[in-house]
């Protein structure tokens, strides 16, 4: 099966900076435990498995090229910096500087009210209405769907400042970008951000930006998140 458009691999990354863009990677947490709906905190303690574990040292070898010049952020949440961790493991990084920030995590862009958004979740709706957001823009909880993803954009082109980097993150916010970018027209259950997908923004060297999906192919049941 081909890819469909503006989705591209981690090969295809890794040629891009080879030659000379630069590339951000939103990339979603590794496979973690399910996530209690009752868990106001988002699962913030969870940590990733066993598998997740060796998926995230695979991704990290599959950027391996890029080890000395590679940038590391990550959400505060446990899953996301345990993520981050094992993907520099797998680039051969030693002592890797991952610097946590809360608006990958609960303090989103997206979020005008987490707690509102996860009142709106416990009742298992989750994919449902994370479909209502990105067609209608707005819902209840939600900042603004486009502003949400220019603050991001903007805080993450603040921060970039390596060759390539790997933010780790979320699945909502992951979809909720590539959905206000045009990037995916339509999200489904089935062409939802797997464990370890990415967002990325690609900076050419005449500055020039544009978005694609990134699907990492090393794990192929999804879940439903944060």
């Amino acid at each position: 099966m081909s890819a469909a458009p503006n989705e591209i691999s981690p090969a295809d990354v890794c040629s891009l900076v080879a030659d000379g863009n630069r590339v951000l990677l939103m990339t979603r947490h590794a496979e973690r435990p399910h996530i209690d709906h009752e868990d106001v905190s988002f699962g913030a303690a969870l940590p990733i498995t066993d598998e997740g574990r060796s998926t995230s040292r695979k991704f990290g070898e599959a950027l391996r090229r890029f080890a000395a010049v590679v940038q590391f952020a990550s959400s505060p949440l446990r899953r996301t910096v345990m993520t981050a961790s094992c993907i520099a493991e797998g680039m051969g990084v030693e002592n890797p500087r991952i610097p946590t920030y809360d608006c990958l995590g609960n303090g989103s862009f997206y979020f005008a009210d987490a707690h509102a958004v996860w009142e709106e979740f416990r009742d298992g709706s989750f994919f449902r209405k994370c479909f209502e957001y990105f067609a209608a823009g707005r819902y209840r909880g939600f900042a603004e769907l486009h502003a949400a993803t220019d603050a991001l954009e903007a805080w993450c082109m603040e921060k970039f400042t390596a060759p390539l980097a790997v933010f780790t993150t979320h699945d909502l916010y992951i979809a909720a970008f590539l959905a206000a970018r045009g990037v995916v027209q339509r999200f489904t259950e089935d062409n939802w951000p797997r464990f370890l997908d990415s967002a990325a923004i690609i900076v050419s060297p005449d500055g020039k930006r544009r978005c694609a999906f990134v699907r990492a192919g090393l794990f192929s049941t999804r879940a439903t998140g944060v």
